[in-house]
């Protein structure tokens, strides 16, 4: 016979609190974040939301549904991203759709969203997200600036799969246009924007700093960018001023270790600009923009 405090934490575990909790703990150690991992997968997996999974957590989780949570929880466990796991990452205020043939949208990139955001705000531009990805970027400021048009451009066909998919989700594609462009490569000569956002490869070949888990999983083309990490914003500036109108910006996701030759980079194509570096709320350089 079994005792009663075996049965109860029989019973607690086959709750949906007691399953969010065994995943928590397989993630300790693991993941920076193992309890909102847990409960981001048990929503996924239950369709409940923040709340309701507080609400219901003393309700018994069907033996399919901990099934799927404890497949999940293994996947985590390996590294593979939760955004990737659940389908989306919350970005900006919005949801964006994400799989394997994008990056997760990153918190840092919510800090350049906010600067284009500060400096456009209200006014009629041309804006174009360079190197788009998931489509992060355009959809999040298409919500912030609502008298602004977009282009968002990328050189992966499939990542540009995923951007429309968000595109077209948010019912943005009255003012968000997708090319597919290498760069520059596929613009007329003489299209021009009031800012350019770009979020390209910046991470060095080798980098010892880069996780593990980030380069086993997410695509390579996105991050990597030659011996020093520039490779990619260097054939940017290349053409950068003749796509950029008078008084227009450009703004520069990069990382610590690149900022200031990303900085360097700029002043030359734009010798006559002021060129910042910024720094997120951290306190690390992460942005660099032409003004």
């Amino acid at each position: 016979m079994r005792s009663p405090d075996l049965q109860s934490n029989r019973a607690y575990a086959h709750t949906i609190a007691g399953a969010i909790e065994t995943c928590r703990r397989k993630l300790i150690g693991i993941s920076g974040t193992p309890w909102l991992d847990a409960r981001l997968l048990a929503s996924h997996v239950t369709g409940l939301d923040a709340s309701a999974i507080v609400a219901y957590g003393e309700h018994a989780l069907p033996a399919q549904r901990r099934k799927q949570l404890e497949a999940l929880t293994l996947r985590r466990a390996a590294g593979e991203p939760v955004a990737y796991l659940v389908g989306f990452k919350e970005f900006a205020g919005i949801r964006i759709g994400v799989d394997h043939r994008v990056l997760v949208p990153r918190p840092e990139t919510e800090e350049l969203v906010e600067l284009v955001a500060h400096d456009w705000h209200g006014r009629n531009a041309d804006i174009l997200d360079l190197g788009t990805g998931s489509g992060a970027i355009a959809c999040a400021l298409a919500h912030l600036l609502t008298d602004a048009a977009f282009v968002a451009s990328d050189v992966n066909r499939e990542a540009l799969d995923v951007a429309a998919h968000n595109v077209e989700r948010f019912a943005l594609a009255e003012r968000v246009e997708l090319i597919e462009s290498d760069l520059f490569g596929r613009f007329a000569a003489d299209r021009r924007f009031d800012g350019i956002v770009a979020n390209l490869p910046y991470v060095a070949d080798g980098d010892p700093d880069l996780a593990a888990d980030v380069e086993r999983h997410e695509p390579a083309l996105a991050l990597r960018a030659g011996p020093d990490g520039l490779a990619v914003y260097r054939r940017m500036f290349e053409r950068a001023p003749q796509h950029l109108r008078a008084g227009g910006r450009i703004y520069c996701e990069c990382g610590p270790a690149t900022a200031r030759g990303l900085a360097e980079i700029a002043a030359r194509a734009f010798p006559e600009r002021e060129i910042g570096v910024y720094a997120d709320r951290g306190g690390r350089e992460r942005a660099v923009i032409v003004a």
